[in-house]
């Protein structure tokens, strides 16, 4: 198996509702972002998938959160932006927009960063 990331990063602010710590308060973070795709054999290219396609995808797919609040933005206004909840709504739109792009390549993992110490991970 072959495996590739890519990392990017968005800045947003969240609060999450109900938390009895500071989190419960609005606070912002640069989030850092991999995704992970993966093939069991490359292609003729030599490659499981371009780190340029790749990117652009990501971007794609992170762009909605940037510079905003995201207790407001879709899925968050129903879903508590935790990590989790991100890392796993970045995996479903870059799977969608790989797709859309026929991009043929397996997504793997999409880590979320809300700092340099603190992390999420989703993998289906």
């Amino acid at each position: 198996m072959y495996s590739v990331g890519i990392k990017s990063r968005f800045s947003a602010a969240h609060s999450l509702s109900g938390h009895p710590g500071e989190c419960s308060r609005l606070h912002g973070h640069t989030w850092m972002v991999e995704a992970v795709f993966a093939a069991e054999e490359t292609p003729g290219s030599g490659m499981v998938v371009d780190f340029s396609d790749a990117a652009r995808v990501l971007e794609r797919a992170i762009e909605p959160f940037d510079h905003t609040y995201l207790n407001e933005v879709e899925p968050f206004d129903d879903l508590p932006p935790t990590a989790e909840n991100v890392a796993k709504t970045v995996f479903a739109q870059l799977e969608s927009i790989a797709a859309s792009e026929s991009l043929q390549v397996g997504l793997m993992s999409v880590t979320v960063w809300e700092s340099p110490e603190a992390w999420a991970s989703y993998t289906p």
